[in-house]
């Protein structure tokens, strides 16, 4: 090896040169040489500066080849787990510029062993300074050197063959680029996708969370909140029930002769349990047995009755007229008797609570006061006589005589000797018509003229005007006449 300044014959190991002190890098390889002899590796010409103080006609001893050549072998060895693709490429470069140089030489006519020496040092310290010296700079190198053989005009060749390396051998710092490069090209569509997917996904559990918090949520808790307020609907049907009773036909005129009847009342039936519908059902009955119970005991011959007047209910019935969920109203037929000519025919009516099983007033439960139930009674008597005048009375006395009592209870103060009534009677009753009232024998004209039941007040929607007569078919075996078939 020999200093590129001065020329002085330097040591394998030399960092210095000993003569002039300029630093020394390693000896090109065998491989560099091989390179250099190659005609593909031929580029257009650098200048090489020769050094000072050396002499154009200088040769290099064929000894120092041959040393510079087994040097390079061994350092071809030591260096082959370097990065050999840079390396390949900077001896390449080299290997250029020294058959550049002994180009200009021959083509001079005078081959200048000067110049091979210049070129196998300046080799050596393209080696050294490049690419053993600092591994660091392999990289760098090689884009350096790639630029100048483009200035050079050589950028084709070392194009192609770079791109050859980078298909070929993508482990290289370029193919490696590359391949990142067409790789993140690829896979950018199949991130968006996913972030867009990710996007979609995140957006239908919104709506879905705002529907179920929004819509549904409320929805349901308004339908349990309507459940739970809502009390269970009771719906109600009626049973006719009725009593086996043994009537006196006539004490005078018939002694010891009875008459087997039956007497109907309504037995109510709820659909849930209701303490409301027991006391109702246990009233009707029990009013019903009181005066079954009385006529089966009342004696059939005048012996029996001591002389005395004794008055029985020869016939009675009672009957469901009127049922919503408020209120159920009966209507109370029966006959009585105390064997004078004929007996009396009372009708009355009950109205009863569904929430407490307590007697109410029908006038009340239809909605009307006391005074609009007077002046209704008045206008329905008064429309009736205009069309069927009594044979007795004016209808002006009727209206006075009926208004004036209209509001007393049966059982007190009109005159019927009403034993057993039912608790809260009274001359009205409510059916599907509207609001009934019932008038006494006696009060419309003659016993023969009879009595009758008016509409005071039409129900919403019923087909009745004020003035009209009801005709309640009562399960029973007498007209209201008072007369009776005898056994």
């Amino acid at each position: 090896m020999y200093c590129t300044k001065c020329g002085a014959k330097l040591p394998h190991d030399a960092r210095f040169c000993m003569n002039c002190g300029k630093p020394v890098s390693a000896i090109v390889s065998a491989k560099a040489v091989e390179l250099k002899a190659s005609p593909a590796n031929v580029a257009v010409p650098t200048k090489v500066v020769e050094p000072e103080g050396v002499s154009a006609k200088t040769t290099v001893p064929a000894a120092a080849s041959e040393e510079a050549a087994a040097f390079a072998v061994s350092s071809e060895e030591a260096a082959a787990p370097a990065a050999s693709s840079a390396k390949a490429a900077v001896l390449a470069f080299a290997s250029e510029a020294v058959d550049a140089g002994r180009n200009d030489a021959l083509s001079s006519g005078h081959p200048s062993n000067a110049s091979s020496q210049n070129d196998s040092a300046r080799l050596g310290s393209l080696q050294s300074d490049s690419l053993f010296s600092d591994p660091s700079f392999e990289s760098a190198a090689f884009v350096d050197e790639s630029e100048r053989l483009c200035e050079a005009g050589a950028c084709d060749a070392s194009s192609a063959s770079q791109n050859s390396a980078s298909s070929k051998h993508p482990e290289t710092l370029r193919g490696a680029v590359n391949a990142t490069k067409h790789r993140s090209r690829r896979r950018v569509p199949m991130v968006v996708l996913v972030a867009l997917a990710m996007a979609l996904a995140a957006g239908t559990a919104y709506a879905a969370y705002r529907v179920y918090t929004d819509v549904w949520l409320p929805a349901q808790q308004t339908q349990n909140e309507q459940i739970v307020e809502a009390p269970e609907e009771i719906t109600y049907s009626v049973e006719t029930r009725s009593m086996d009773v043994s009537v006196p036909v006539d004490p005078y005129d018939a002694p010891g002769k009875r008459e087997a009847q039956k007497w109907y009342y309504p037995h109510i039936e709820a659909s849930a349990q209701s303490d409301a519908v027991d006391k109702i059902n246990a009233a009707l009955e029990e009013s019903m047995r009181t005066d079954v119970e009385k006529t089966n005991a009342a004696p059939d011959t005048a012996e029996d009755m001591g002389g005395a007047i004794v008055f029985i209910c020869q016939q009675r019935s009672i009957t469901l007229t009127y049922i919503d969920n408020d209120i159920v109203c009966v209507r109370d037929q029966r006959y009585d008797t105390g064997w004078g000519a004929h007996g009396s025919t009372t009708v009355t009516g009950c109205a009863y609570s569904l929430e407490t099983g307590d007697p109410v007033d029908p006038v009340s439960a239809f909605g009307l006061t006391p005074e609009q139930a007077k002046s209704a009674v008045a206008d329905a008597v008064t429309a009736y006589l205009a069309t069927n005048p009594s044979d007795l009375l004016s209808t002006n006395a009727v209206v006075r005589d009926i208004t004036n009592m209209c509001l007393i209870s049966p059982a007190t103060g009109s005159g019927i000797d009403v034993e057993n009534p039912l608790d809260g009677c009274s001359h009205f009753y409510i059916a599907s018509e509207g609001l009934v009232f019932a008038t006494e024998d006696y009060q419309m004209g003659s016993y023969a003229y009879g009595r009758r039941e008016l509409v005071v007040a039409p129900s919403d929607g019923s087909l009745a005007k004020v003035g009209d007569t009801v005709a309640i078919e009562a399960p029973m075996g007498f007209s209201g006449s008072g007369q009776t078939s005898s056994q």
